[in-house]
């Protein structure tokens, strides 16, 4: 990976060099310990950085220029990629000439690590690039990876990366544990294609995105333990869970509707909005609920299930104090010590 190659990935100010503090041994000679250390841990400092900076430290010695290409971890951003893409970066945008797009395609061909701990992609690419995507996944599908991360800063729909499009011919990914999808089209199908190749994830994300069918969580074998959609657009969409060992659940999209069957684990839930009446579906085993709503009287108006295990209480609307909702809520329910209201980190 050459200088030009991560010049999208520079800051914009460059720090000023500090002076080197060279240890000298007796005899006057300077002794680079962190050089000394072995490849294993070397491998580990430098997986706490991003590619591009683990890749620039290429220049410390001649020891360091190969280590970055057996780090763990493939981290490959635009720190500036949150920022709103104009209307004429989306227009003008050409993955051929996309400096992110050929930064990561030299450090893929240049990479050496048979396992990654951590795959992540973030900056604005869309569905132009969706061949050049499935290249990069195909090496994804090939390293063992056990937690990827694909962010794409297209707010466009119609240029939106559809995920469908990309996965090809999708290998098991038996070691990946962790699954996070941002800023793009996904389907039922996607996520079941997922579901099937990766038997021990636990953990899975979808954010900003689009749901183009009904979604089916579904499966005996299923280990999901961890479920969030945020920001989500389900088109009418079902999101159908039965997962045995899903423990936490945060949903935040619309429209739509969400229907529990088995989730005899699941003791931590947050729904927004119009799913804030989602509680009626869940079980008696609930031990922390936030709720976010926007019309407290329909909440009020209809019954609170019965939550004999509930101890921690969040509701994003204090207007349910004038309806003495809540002090009736702390009659029924003798566990719940903890009320809060007002919360609004999701």
């Amino acid at each position: 990976m050459d200088s030009n190659q991560l010049e999208p990935f520079k800051r914009k100010k460059k720090r000023q060099k500090q002076p080197q503090q060279k240890k000298k041994q007796g005899n006057g000679v300077v002794v680079d310990r962190i050089s000394e250390l072995p490849d294993d841990i070397l491998f580990t400092i430098l997986s706490f950085l991003s590619t591009r900076e683990a890749a620039a430290t290429s220049i410390l010695s001649s020891r360091w220029p190969n280590l970055w290409k057996h780090t763990p971890n493939l981290d490959l951003f635009n720190r500036n990629y949150v920022r709103k893409t104009t209307e004429i970066e989306h227009t003008s945008w050409d993955f051929e000439t996309c400096q992110n797009v050929k930064m990561v395609n030299s450090a893929l061909e240049s990479h050496q690590a048979p396992c990654l701990k951590q795959f992540r992609i973030c900056f604005y690419i869309n569905k132009s690039a969706q061949s050049t995507i499935t290249k990069w996944l195909e090496f994804v599908w090939s390293r063992q990876v056990e937690r990827l991360e694909l962010s794409f800063s297209c707010l466009r729909q119609k240029q939106a990366v559809v995920l469908e499009d990309m996965l090809g011919e999708m290998r098991p990914m038996k070691h990946l544990r962790e699954l996070c999808l941002i800023n793009m089209k996904v389907s039922s199908g996607d996520i079941s294609l997922f579901l099937r190749n990766c038997p021990l994830l636990k953990k899975l994300t979808i954010r900003c995105s689009t749901l183009t069918s009904d979604v089916y969580l579904c499966g005996t074998t299923l280990m999901l333990e961890y479920l969030q959609l945020h920001y989500c657009i389900l088109n009418e969409s079902i999101i159908n869970i039965s997962a045995p060992y899903l423990s936490e659940v945060k949903i935040d999209a619309y429209p739509g509707q969400l229907w529990f069957k088995n989730v005899p684990k699941l003791v931590v839930a947050t729904f927004m909005h119009h799913f804030a009446f989602e509680v009626c579906c869940i079980t008696s085993q609930h031990q922390k609920l936030t709720l976010s709503l926007s019309y407290t009287e329909n909440i009020v108006a209809n019954s609170f299930p019965q939550m004999p295990n509930l101890k921690e209480l969040i509701i994003r609307d204090s207007s349910l104090y004038k309806h003495g909702f809540l002090t009736n809520l702390k009659m029924k329910h003798q566990n719940l010590k903890d009320v809060r209201t007002n919360v609004s980190k999701f």
